[in-house]
């Protein structure tokens, strides 16, 4: 069933390329001459370009060879233009299917009173519901070390690295919820995974694991075989599982984990 948030993010998406495609059409038409268009004709096995300076020239003027950068950027502005007109149009049908689409389950429970609705267990949850349960439910936390040093994110979580922070916070940032190491139990054992992440339209769990020491050798196949347990869970990368590297040459590099964030926070319906 398609949701409403699909629909707000392919708008959201759509929007995007909208902005970057009318920059990009502005730069262009700086760098040609004022006109009406562009006309292409036949000419043997190839084609010839004319400039069409007003809407009453049919013809135009002949583009010479030595400038058909000008041709090119004609074509390419004619092009974005209708793929603004397109994306508009796109835009306006999302947005009317939007003003008509309604959740059979939350609109079942809004017509029930607010007396009976304490009284039902409803078949699905609302996602503002079902994200606020899964943020508050209860486990076990991992603990830390009496002697481990102390980090702490932005809104007061306490982590066990300064990439932890940087992750979480970014998280935060982009409102993708989260819970930190709660535990996994694999077919092997139980393991505790950096980060847990909800994907909304499945309404299943997303694990991502930060290995930061790399460097370390021990550490290191220890890594490797905690995905390798992972895996044998079928918890696969990209698909159940997510996994992010560091070494002291090699640190986080906060860019790429913001740029995957905003993606991971599409794949998940947020």
């Amino acid at each position: 069933m398609i949701s409403e948030k699909d629909i707000i993010n392919e708008i959201e998406v759509l929007e995007d390329h909208l902005r970057c495609v009318a920059s990009e059409c502005e730069k262009l038409k700086r760098h040609v001459p004022e006109c009406t268009g562009l006309r292409a004709a036949k000419h043997g096995n190839t084609y010839q370009y004319f400039l069409k300076r007003h809407t009453s020239d049919s013809n135009g003027v002949y583009i010479k060879k030595k400038d058909r950068a000008t041709a090119c950027t004609l074509a390419q502005i004619e092009y974005d233009m209708k793929l603004i007109a397109e994306i508009q149009k796109r835009i306006e049908e999302l947005k009317m299917f939007l003003a008509m689409l309604g959740n059979p389950f939350e609109n079942a429970f809004e017509r029930m009173v607010f007396g009976k609705r304490e009284l039902i267990n409803p078949h699905r949850l609302s996602d503002e519901v079902y994200i606020s349960k899964w943020r508050n439910q209860d486990y076990t936390e991992l603990g830390f070390d009496e002697k481990a040093a102390e980090y702490f994110t932005r809104n007061g979580l306490r982590v066990r690295s300064k990439s932890e922070i940087l992750i979480a916070d970014i998280l935060d940032d982009l409102s993708i919820p989260f819970l930190y190491e709660k535990p996994l139990h694999l077919h092997s054992e139980t393991v505790h995974p950096d980060f847990t992440l909800l994907d909304i339209k499945q309404r299943k769990e997303l694990y991502w694991e930060h290995f930061g020491m790399m460097d370390d050798m021990d550490y290191r196949n220890k890594a490797f075989l905690k995905i390798r347990k992972y895996e044998a869970s079928a918890l696969f990368s990209h698909d159940s599982f997510i996994w992010t590297f560091e070494t002291g040459r090699y640190p986080l590099d906060t860019k790429a984990i913001r740029k995957l964030a905003k993606e991971i926070k599409i794949k998940l319906g947020y």
